[in-house]
């Protein structure tokens, strides 16, 4: 091709490739460019490799989407590092269980829900834990994987605390007043009996306050909840019933305790002692037949 002068027109037919917009021709210079730079240093050579492979990493990646494939290849994957650790000896060969002997350990091991020959990677421990801990019996549990081959289930129970009687049902209830649904409430029968819709939640309160006065503490069978408002105190198997007022219990059984050490008015024939006013005591003595 003839050269072209200062000032003079180019010729029909030539035309000028831009430096800074390459055609086709500018980008397989600039590829050759990229090769060679790459063939001089090594740092060049990795930057192109690792370029190739991301981008062939990603078309894959892609096409496995588009094309629904992608969970398939993920659970491939999981089954294939599930089967080699378990080759490796990561499957379950015991399940210890640490408590206090109340609750039996097959319902422990059912609801953990986890057998001898699972994999030992393969348990929600979160959600093996909750089910442990709706056993009626169960306070806390902490369930463990000990490598490589066990769990160990660590239960602390929840201690019988009191009876509640509502509705001419008898339960077993811990010392929050919740329930203990599998006691049995006649292996129990020397808790203290609270008697009301809501008296097996006041069971730590009270029970709390009659530490302040043994003399009296003793001798109670029950407390009833009185519309859900006062106590009656029932002692000595039934014998006496104490009135309590809905206000100031604390001063009523002082007096209480005051008066028995004095006259020992409990021991008398007395069937009730009213103390709902706080200026006067009011008794009542037992009929003839209970005399």
């Amino acid at each position: 091709m003839a050269a072209v002068g200062k000032g003079k027109s180019i010729p029909k037919g030539s035309h000028r490739v831009s430096p800074l917009k390459p055609g086709l021709r500018g980008a397989r210079n600039w590829a050759s460019a990229q090769m060679r730079a790459a063939s001089h240093t090594r740092k060049g050579f990795t930057r192109m490799v690792l370029s190739i492979v991301g981008t062939l990493l990603l078309i894959i990646f892609l096409g496995l989407w588009l094309g629904g494939f992608l969970p398939n290849v993920m659970q491939a994957g999981d089954n294939f590092k599930r089967n080699r650790l378990m080759s490796m000896g990561f499957v379950i060969e015991r399940v210890d269980v640490m408590g206090e002997g109340r609750l039996r350990e097959e319902d422990v091991r059912r609801a953990l829900g986890v057998y001898a020959g699972d994999y030992l990677f393969g348990i929600d421990m979160e959600s093996a834990q909750k089910r442990v801990e709706s056993l009626s019996w169960v306070d806390r549990a902490v369930v463990r994987r000990l490598w490589p081959d066990r769990i160990v289930v660590q239960i602390i129970e929840r201690q019988p605390y009191a009876l509640w009687q509502h509705e001419g049902k008898v339960k077993v209830v811990d010392v929050g007043g919740m329930a203990i649904s599998d006691a049995n409430a006649l292996q129990f029968s020397k808790l203290t009996l609270f008697v009301g819709e809501n008296a097996g939640e006041h069971a730590a309160s009270i029970t709390q306050m009659m530490e302040e006065f043994p003399s009296i503490k003793q001798r109670v069978e029950s407390f009833i909840h009185v519309g859900n408002r006062r106590w009656d105190m029932v002692l000595d198997d039934g014998a006496v019933r104490v009135k309590l007022p809905e206000e100031n219990i604390r001063k009523a059984l002082r007096d209480l305790q005051s008066l028995q050490a004095r006259t020992q008015i409990l021991d008398r024939a007395i069937e009730t002692v009213d103390m709902r006013l706080p200026d006067r005591l009011t008794l009542s003595p037992k009929s003839p037949e209970h005399a």
